[in-house]
């Protein structure tokens, strides 16, 4: 028999509380990253949000057709820009289009764009995007031919990085790996207990036949402490869920975790998605955390991209 609740319902235990980010239980993530600058998760689903270490939700703005790149811009619909991530600023700029350098001088112009900029990316297929004495700029028609295709080479990538470079790094992921065999994973902290099915079917292809089915997981976290949390969740063609947890390395706790999972559209009455944060109930206030050296040479070297 399946579990009684599934994340979006469930009370919590004796010492523990579950919380869902996301706005409703339909909703699936996009990225889950954690700022290394401002010391905060960041969440895309259909919103961003701004997530404290112990999973209280700092600020949100919605997202429509937003892109994320790892200096913190977000790119909305491939042309508006905003610093929401760096600077809490909802608005958005569109960049100012200057006269695309041409001729012999084109790939100089750019290099002293690009050394004289704070910021600078290029969408993929795009024009490039700077921001140099606080102004939005990019370049417009009619484009430089050859240094359109020079900024498709791995030479340009390398020697014109994003500015500045990442400022992200991602969750750290906890949990088991569901796609190996039960008696090979991790089952410490995270267990799968047991399946019931809901759906069936069989195709057959010939010479083999291919069976598919859908149903109920029912999964135990444990928490330090000793409490257990129980709960079911809806799975086809495996257990999409995953936990995560802020790395250590940037003051992650032991007793907070994240988890997410993905809606099955096949099933809208069945499944849930989400994502949800599971804390202890009494908490003490997120302390302040500065910028360390860590993310300040992550921010110089440009690792772990994200886009």
């Amino acid at each position: 028999m399946p579990f009684k609740y599934s994340l979006e319902t469930i009370p919590g235990t004796e010492k523990y509380e579950v919380k869902m980010l996301s706005e409703n239980e339909q909703i699936p993530y996009r990225k889950f990253l954690y700022d290394t600058i401002a010391n905060t998760v960041i969440l895309l689903t259909n919103r961003f949000c701004k997530i404290s270490h112990s999973g209280s939700i700092i600020d949100t703005t919605l997202v429509e057709s937003m892109g994320l790149y790892n200096n913190g811009i977000v790119d909305k619909n491939g042309g508006y820009i905003s610093e929401w991530i760096i600077n809490n600023d909802t608005g958005f700029v569109k960049p100012e289009y200057i006269p695309s350098p041409q001729g012999e001088s084109a790939f100089k112009a750019f290099d002293e764009d690009y050394h004289k900029a704070k910021y600078y990316m290029r969408p993929p297929g795009g024009y490039p995007i700077f921001k140099i004495n606080g102004k939005w700029i990019t370049y417009g028609l009619p484009f430089n031919t050859e240094l359109n295709k020079y900024f498709a080479t791995e030479e340009c990538k390398k020697k014109y990085p994003l500015k500045p470079s990442n400022r992200f790094v991602s969750m750290q992921e906890i949990g088991p790996d569901f796609g190996v065999a039960p008696q090979k994973r991790d089952t410490s902290l995270l267990k799968s207990l047991g399946y019931a099915a809901v759906d069936k079917e069989t195709e057959d292809w010939g010479i083999t036949r291919h069976r598919y089915s859908a149903g109920f997981y029912n999964m135990e976290l444990y928490l330090p402490g000793g409490d257990t949390l129980r709960f079911r969740h809806f799975g086809a063609l495996g257990i999409n869920l995953e936990l995560f947890r802020v790395p250590k390395e940037y003051g992650g706790r032991d007793d907070v975790f994240f988890i997410a999972q993905d809606p099955n559209p096949l099933y809208p009455d069945l499944s849930t998605g989400g994502v949800y944060v599971i804390r202890p109930r009494y908490l003490p206030e997120d302390k302040p955390r500065r910028s360390g050296r860590l993310s300040a040479l992550l921010q110089a070297t440009g690792k772990n991209d994200h886009r």
